[in-house]
């Protein structure tokens, strides 16, 4: 697993690891875990004109959580984590 490090909304540096990534509908999603092992699904976002700054959100719709959660429990079925599906 790869670490990544955002800056929450403090501009505080939050570390992750990078558990898996997967592209819904044209959206990019990371699921990714914290030091304390709890797991978060983030949506990369794009400034309209920017392509090249992403930012990230856990901020989903119910559905859309479902759907990338499924995506998620299917891509790590052999791997030992227990995924929430909501």
């Amino acid at each position: 697993m790869s670490s990544i490090i955002f800056t929450d909304n403090e501009d505080n540096p939050v570390e992750y690891e990078v558990v898996e990534t997967t592209t819904l509908g044209g959206n990019t999603y990371l699921l990714v875990a914290d030091k304390d092992d709890n797991a978060y699904i983030l949506k990369e976002l794009f400034s309209a004109g920017d392509e090249e700054t992403s930012s990230y959100t856990g901020e989903l719709t119910e559905a859309e959580h479902k759907a990338v959660a499924a995506v998620f429990a299917e891509l790590l079925d052999d791997a030992d984590i227990a995924l929430d599906q909501g």
